[in-house]
């Protein structure tokens, strides 16, 4: 698989997508097949969707071994051929999280509802036009082989080419499926050569050998619109998109007329028009809701010439550091982000006191403890170097709630007893342009000279904020404290800081005391 060169927005979402899109063909497939009873059913749909959520090419190994024994039963050879070819592919297609697998199974389903061209364009549009192509091109395949195997002549605007004598049909589902008894008739009653015969029997030919190329091509048409777009270019989008699938909708039912195999004009018409309206309805509440962004420029960190030792932790010397280090980066792409810095209160004075080995416990302990949260909230952390760290966030409200959780956490801690000592964290957040490291954590900006003051003004237990990231994070006035504009050092204007209020009957700081 070649490797994605964009990120997707929200893409903490997908894998709850993916899981609901396993679980629903599964269903939708073996409730088709009369062969399990229902509370297996339910069970394989559970299990389908579970395993699509943590490791997709697990749910795909397992959706070819569920599938193929209702196959197995209705015609012994074609189930084997099902299950070698199927557990094969599933080495390439179950790769990047299955989306590959996941379009062949789209297309299987959405024959039926008229719907297949959307599904093609679109899986060019999502996975891009060369992946999307290769999905298309073998489900046009495989769903022609099904197709001929089952004796059919068309499945939707998908011209098959059977011969009317099926050798695959699914009868009553049998008496005990799980005790094999229908295994060793289906063996007896194997015929290869009837296998071979319905696929090579299939006409015509031209048009099934046109059929899965056109896939291709309307794939990688729409592979086309695979980056990212911004305002009114998500409109043009998927308009473009619909543009495509109206454009694949008349090649193939020109192409197939003149081959001689096309189905009846009013289901190719009807085929374009619910696949155009649902490939414009999908790509548009993509664009708006998982839209592709180009993924941060790291920039090459030197830690020999900028890291922060443990001896230089307090935020004057991060602050020097910083100043040393922009000259030489001022060329550096930089990026709009919210950036988190915190320390522990009195860390110097905790040192005399219980020693050093015991406050650098503690300051592990510390990181153990805040950077899963981080992580949790959509944010990238390191250590300072000493007993902070810091973070930068996409969007203001994850940074916000990150710290209320970060200082809940660290409260929750001491009153357990468990963090072996007085800890208190403060907290400053502010946003504005900053250079990331290869992490996409900050590393240098303007932002994180602001939070680092903004966090000056805070005592042990408390979090600062600039009132423009509160804005922007929307947080309701009852759990806020404005305290009014302060000049800080080293910032040309005054900076309106907000205190965040994160426990029950929390007073504000007095500021004016520190």
């Amino acid at each position: 698989m070649v490797k994605e060169r964009f990120i997707r927005h929200n893409s903490r979402y997908l894998p709850w997508t993916r899981a609901a899109a396993f679980a629903a063909v599964t269903a939708i497939l073996l409730l088709k097949m009369p062969f399990y009873p229902t509370p297996f059913i339910a069970l394989a749909v559970i299990g389908t969707g579970a395993l699509a959520f943590a490791t997709p090419s697990l749910a795909a190994l397992l959706f070819i071994g569920i599938i193929a024994l209702p196959i197995l039963a209705a015609n012994f050879v074609v189930g084997a051929l099902f299950l070698i070819l199927g557990f094969s592919a599933t080495q390439y297609l179950g790769a990047d999280h299955a989306k590959g697998f996941l379009v062949i199974m789209l297309l299987a389903v959405a024959l039926p509802f008229h719907a297949e061209w959307s599904v093609i364009v679109l899986s060019g549009y999502l996975l891009g036009s060369a992946q999307g192509a290769i999905a298309a091109l073998l489900a046009c395949l495989l769903l022609q082989a099904t197709g001929a195997l089952l004796g059919l002549h068309d499945l939707g605007s998908l011209v098959v080419g059977g011969s009317g004598s099926g050798v695959l049909w699914f009868g009553p589902a049998p008496q005990a499926p799980f005790a094999f008894g229908w295994l060793a008739p289906r063996i007896a009653e194997a015929n290869p050569g009837s296998v071979l015969a319905s696929i090579t029997a299939a006409k015509p030919v031209a048009a099934l050998v046109a059929q899965p190329l056109l896939w291709g091509f309307g794939a990688a048409l729409g592979g086309i619109f695979h980056r990212p777009h911004t305002g009114t270019a998500r409109l043009t989008t998927a308009a473009g998109i619909g543009g495509i699938t109206v454009i694949l909708a008349a090649g193939l039912t020109v192409a197939l007329t003149a081959l001689g195999g096309a189905p009846s004009l009013r289901v190719m018409l009807l085929a374009g028009v619910v696949s155009t309206v649902i490939a414009v309805i999908v790509t548009t509440l993509t664009e708006w809701t998982f839209g592709l962004k180009i993924p941060e420029t790291p920039a090459p960190t030197q830690a020999s010439t900028h890291g922060v030792r443990a001896e230089d932790a307090d935020v004057d010397e991060l602050l020097r550091m910083i100043s040393s280090a922009e000259d030489a980066l001022v060329t550096r792409h930089t990026s709009s982000a919210v950036v988190m810095l915190t320390d522990m209160k009195s860390f110097s004075r905790m040192t005399e006191e219980v020693g050093s080995m015991a406050s650098a416990k503690l300051v592990q302990r510390q990181r153990d403890l805040l950077l899963p949260i981080i992580d949790k909230y959509q944010g990238h952390g390191k250590s300072t170097g000493g007993d902070g760290l810091v973070a930068a966030f996409g969007r203001a409200k994850d940074a916000v709630d990150a710290a209320v959780a970060m200082q809940r956490a660290v409260t929750a801690l001491c009153d357990a007893g468990a963090s072996g000592g007085s800890l208190a964290i403060r907290i400053g957040i502010a946003q504005g342009e900053v250079v990331l490291d290869k992490g996409g954590r900050p590393f240098i900006g303007a932002a994180l000279n602001l939070a680092a003051r903004v966090m000056d003004l805070a005592d042990g237990g408390r979090i600062m904020v600039t009132d423009e990231t509160v804005n922007a994070a929307g947080i309701g006035d009852e759990i806020i404290h404005r305290h009014g504009s302060f000049d800080l050092k080293n910032i040309q204007k005054p900076v309106g800081v907000t205190e965040i209020l994160w426990c029950d009957n929390q007073q504000p700081q007095d500021i004016a005391s520190l």
